[in-house]
């Protein structure tokens, strides 16, 4: 505001002697304000002289890490198929398993009778089979001779059938139980580590009821949450560098799949490792390391010297110079490192300049800067 501004301001007051008190007033108000305007601005001071350094391009290649969760490809949880108390259960949870041994033994008792039953019926119906194809022979050639009349002949045939029949199917009775018995022991559908145990001996099980979790940890599943972003740079067979446990592995991409659940709507991020050592459990935590994309890096993957930045608070600046030599505040967001160069996600391009000095106090916003070589 000047002076005569500050002056006109007030005509136009109904009170003349009371205007003109207050115009002196705000006259006043104004040599004070002008006084403080003496002060020169950043642009009126004499050139700051720094150090200038490029921006340029950081070598490695940055990257996003994402976190996730292993789980196994393979889970099976055998279950039982007939309903019977559990005489046997020697495993244990976190004990390793071989394809088809024996995890928990049934009553069979009960099937053991009907197998005897079947049997006897079996041996049964198998005699009386050959007593009527003797007596079917024998009616044949007596047909033959015209000894008897062909009633007796059908009567016979008829008899031989029905034995015939009783025969099969006993012996699909007994079949039947075997089958029965073959579902009264539970194996190990694969190798594997017992992860839970869910039956003890003298419980009661069902058909369908499982007793036990089996899980094959030879290739696990790391399953991360992923933005729509990072989702267009994962592409089905990629290799991505995945940290479980301070260890470093390769991981290969299967794909980007919906999370399937509408209460936590989101991607999912499935990639396959090896673990033939069983080196890494199921429901561990893995750190998958997405890179940029290339085009990304003249944003996002630049690299200034650390001398060039200095904090305000919480915000981390750096003065660039633009091509008038004139210093401009720009607040930037810099990577985790502890080197001589730092890396810059955000607030700098490749190119421009930035000023160095021994302190801070000289540079400021819109100071002209005369440049200083090493």
């Amino acid at each position: 505001m000047n002076r005569v501004h500050c002056a006109t301001s007030w005509r136009g007051a109904l009170n003349p002697l009371l205007g003109t008190l207050l115009a002196l007033m705000a006259l006043g108000g104004c040599r004070e304000h002008d006084s403080r305007s003496n002060v020169p601005l950043p642009s009126e001071l004499p050139p700051c002289a720094a150090q200038l350094d490029q921006v340029t391009l950081d070598p490695t290649l940055p990257s996003i890490a994402v976190i996730g969760v292993t789980e196994p490809l393979r889970r099976s949880t055998p279950s039982a198929r007939v309903m019977a108390r559990v005489t046997e259960a020697t495993f244990r949870e976190g004990e390793r398993v071989r394809q088809g041994q024996v995890l928990a033994r049934l009553d069979t008792r009960d099937l053991s009778a009907r197998r005897t039953q079947a049997t006897a019926a079996r041996d049964l119906t198998r005699s009386a089979l050959e007593l009527a194809r003797t007596n079917v022979e024998r009616m044949r050639a007596l047909r033959a001779s015209g000894a008897i009349p062909g009633t007796q002949l059908d009567q016979a045939e008829a008899a031989f059938n029905q034995a015939n029949a009783a025969a099969t199917t006993t012996g699909a009775m007994i079949d039947e139980v075997d089958v029965n018995l073959s579902y009264a022991t539970v194996a190990a559908p694969f190798a594997g580590v017992v992860v839970r145990r869910l039956v003890e001996v003298g419980d009661l099980v069902g058909p369908g009821q499982p007793v036990a979790v089996i899980e094959d940890d030879t290739r696990l599943r790391v399953v991360a949450p992923i933005g729509t972003d990072l989702a267009r740079r994962a592409t089905p067979g990629q290799e991505l560098s995945v940290v479980i446990a301070e260890a470093r592995v390769v991981g290969r991409v299967e794909g980007v799949i919906p999370s399937g659940d509408i209460r936590a709507a989101g991607l999912r991020l499935q990639l396959g490792i090896d673990n033939p050592a069983h080196a890494f459990q199921a429901g561990m935590l893995a750190t998958v390391e997405i890179p940029l994309d290339e085009k990304d890096q003249g944003v996002a993957a630049v690299r200034i010297p650390r001398a060039a930045l200095f904090e305000r608070g919480q915000l981390t600046g750096v003065f660039v110079v633009n091509e008038q030599s004139e210093a401009r505040l720009r607040w930037v967001v810099v990577g985790e490192g502890r080197s001589e160069l730092v890396r810059v996600l955000s607030g700098l391009r490749m190119g421009e300049r930035v000023a160095i000095t021994v302190g801070t106090q000289c540079l400021a916003d819109g100071r002209r800067v005369t440049e200083v070589h090493r």
